[in-house]
């Protein structure tokens, strides 16, 4: 036996829920939707713009240069690993079993002229 608070719920929520599927699915929703993204990113984006001025202003950090410097170090991180990479291959024996020749070092004291 269904409670009679269901049966009042059902009788609101089915005829509401048909409207709002109706209304969410239509190209108006849709276009609305997409407006009030936009114009949400636009606020967010000057209101950042303002805070980074605000804080420049007085000599402080803000989230923008925080994340150049990650960049910045995250780059130069991908070409260490790189070049380790590169010198690894570098100093690996061949595939036969011999080393690669090596220059003979130079002495480190210099000649004065």
């Amino acid at each position: 036996m269904t409670p009679h608070w269901r049966k009042a719920f059902d009788a609101i929520e089915r005829p509401l829920a048909a409207g709002t599927e109706a209304w969410i699915q239509s190209e108006t929703f849709m276009d609305l939707a997409t407006h009030s993204i936009r114009i949400q990113r636009r606020m967010l984006h000057d209101v950042q713009g303002a805070t980074e001025r605000w804080l420049h202003l007085w000599g402080w950090v803000s989230r923008g240069d925080v994340m150049r410097l990650s960049n910045q170090v995250a780059s130069l991180e991908r070409q260490v690993r790189d070049l380790r990479r590169e010198a690894e291959q570098r100093d690996r024996p061949l595939l036969n079993g011999h080393q690669p020749r090596t220059r003979p070092r130079r002495s480190t004291t210099r000649r004065q002229s």
